[in-house]
Parts: structure tokens; C-alpha cells; sequence
């Protein structure tokens, strides 16, 4: 019977044997930083979240909140640490994005009816409002970034994303 420690040594030599670590896994003089996945992904989130910035500057509002305002408009109700999970933010600074933005009138938090625990969070009508300003303003920039790209094309680099995160998610 293998014991846990040579079980995963296996799945790593399977998974290297797929792999050209000079050329994809930075070690060794083989590797080249502009061949590294992550190098792109942080350059390409570096790009984005600027031009979403320079955009949402001008509607006086960020990207937290721009996540926020989209994650609501897509399941409504919503409780403080699911939006915390999908906006990316920790609970704790999120909390304070969330309170700023009740503030504005943009959302509304209220206790979830089956446990005061929990607080939820909803969109306002002022807050429906400025996520389709958001929408409209930020549209060039995705269109940009798509172009050239086909329908599969995206489907599939989505497919690798997930399936990328889904790896590191593994504890």
C-alpha cells in the first residue's frame, strides 16, 4: 500500500512528464519568464485592472465596487461572505467597501431572516443604475481584450482557467 507522500510524488512525476519544466516552471537557467503562464496572467491583470480604473474613475466608483454591484445583479441577495468569495475581497475590508456603498445609497444590508448571524446584501435601484453606467463605460474595454478571439476560443481558454484555479484550490 502507498503511503500519501509517494502517492503524491507519482501524481507529480505524471504531471512533469507533461510538462517541460525549462520551459513553463521557473527553475533552472532553461527558463524563460516570457514562456511562464503566470507571467501573462499578472501582466494581462495588471492591463485590466488599469484600464477598469482609468474607466471607473470618471463614474466616481472603483472596481470593488464594480464587483460587488455585479455579483448582486446576477444572484440578488446575497450574504457577506458568499460576496466576499466571489468579489475576492476579505470579509473585513469588505465589510467597510459595503458600508461606504449603503452609505451612497447603492445597496442595502439587512439580517438574514433565518440566522441574525448573517448579514445580506441587496442592490438599490440608485445601485441597478450605476452598474449599467458601469457597463456601458467598461464594454470597449472587454471587446478590446476579446478581439481576434472566437467563441471557442474563450470557451477554452475559460476551460483551462477553472481548471488551473480548481488545481490550486486543492488543499
Amino acid at each position: 500500500m502507498c503511503n500519501q507522500a509517494e502517492t503524491q510524488a507519482e501524481n507529480q512525476a505524471d504531471i512533469m512528464a507533461d510538462i517541460d519544466p525549462r520551459r513553463f516552471i521557473p527553475e533552472g537557467r532553461d527558463f524563460h519568464y516570457d514562456e511562464f503562464p503566470f507571467y501573462w496572467l499578472v501582466r494581462l491583470h495588471a492591463l485590466y485592472t488599469l484600464e477598469l480604473e482609468r474607466v471607473l474613475k470618471r463614474l466616481k466608483t472603483g472596481i470593488p465596487q464594480r464587483r460587488v454591484l455585479i455579483v448582486l445583479r446576477q444572484h440578488g441577495v446575497v450574504s457577506i461572505s458568499t460576496l466576499a468569495m466571489h468579489v475576492v475581497i476579505k470579509p473585513s475590508t469588505l465589510t467597510r467597501i459595503l458600508q461606504r456603498m449603503r452609505e451612497a445609497g447603492l445597496i442595502e444590508m439587512r439580517t438574514n431572516a433565518e440566522d441574525a448571524r448573517v448579514t445580506d446584501v441587496l442592490i438599490t435601484a440608485e445601485g441597478e443604475a450605476l452598474a449599467v453606467r458601469i457597463e456601458e463605460a467598461t464594454h470597449r474595454i472587454f471587446v478590446r481584450g476579446y478581439r481576434g478571439l472566437d467563441a471557442g476560443e474563450l470557451e477554452h481558454l475559460m476551460k483551462t482557467l477553472r481548471h488551473m484555479f480548481e488545481n490550486l484550490s486543492e488543499h
